[in-house]
């Protein structure tokens, strides 16, 4: 019964993270769109700019979920160091790696700037410069996100080595500490006397 909740946990804080990526992934791609579509000129102009502001708060909403979850792991193997082993449990996770994470940020590339074409946006200096343009921004868009992961594993390993030190600790203590309650005897308690029948008495003849 008591495992429930915690498995609740951990495929929460999975899904978390996961949201977290998609939110970032998403974000970024929204913003670098508008850069290589438009350029400079999307400051002054209207959907374009709302559309990059959007994807700028997803980003950074999904980015800051990420580093919140790098950072609570790392609280996480400071307290098992110092003792509380309830902090002690993983989160396992496969974060996708980064050919995975470039070739999603292009196919992002890809559809949004064909949505900005057909929404009639012209594109910033012809067809090939924007082009090139997604396909840098991607790139860059792939490398803050895998720093982003990259840290999010340190984390993760931090907090698995302090586990595993823990458990060697408490495997080592273990049977000694078994060993010195089995060799200690049991002790009468003191202050209470000894009730048994007294000696004969001598009989003087």
């Amino acid at each position: 019964m008591g495992e429930s909740p915690v498995c609740f946990g951990i495929l929460l804080r999975m899904r978390v993270n996961w949201l977290a990526r998609a939110l970032a992934v998403t974000g970024l791609s929204a913003v670098s769109a508008v850069a290589a579509h438009q350029g400079p000129a999307a400051l002054g102009a209207g959907r374009p700019l709302l559309f990059a502001l959007a994807g700028a708060a997803l980003a950074a909403l999904g980015v800051a979920a990420l580093l919140a979850s790098a950072v609570s792991r790392a609280a996480r193997a400071a307290r098992v160091r110092r003792g509380d082993l309830l902090a002690a449990r993983l989160d396992p996770e496969t974060a996708p790696g980064a050919s995975a994470l470039v070739a999603g940020l292009l196919v992002c590339q890809a559809g949004a700037h064909a949505g900005l074409i057909s929404a009639g946006v012209a594109a910033h200096g012809g067809t090939p410069a924007p082009v090139a343009l997604h396909v840098l921004f991607a790139l860059a868009a792939a490398a803050l996100v895998v720093g982003v992961e990259r840290l999010l594993g340190l984390a993760g390993a931090t907090l698995a080595e302090a586990i595993a030190t823990a458990v060697a600790r408490l495997a080592r203590t273990a049977p000694a500490l078994a060993a010195h309650r089995a060799s200690s005897p049991l002790r009468e308690p003191r202050g209470r006397a000894h009730r048994g029948r007294a000696p004969p008495l001598a009989v003087v003849s």
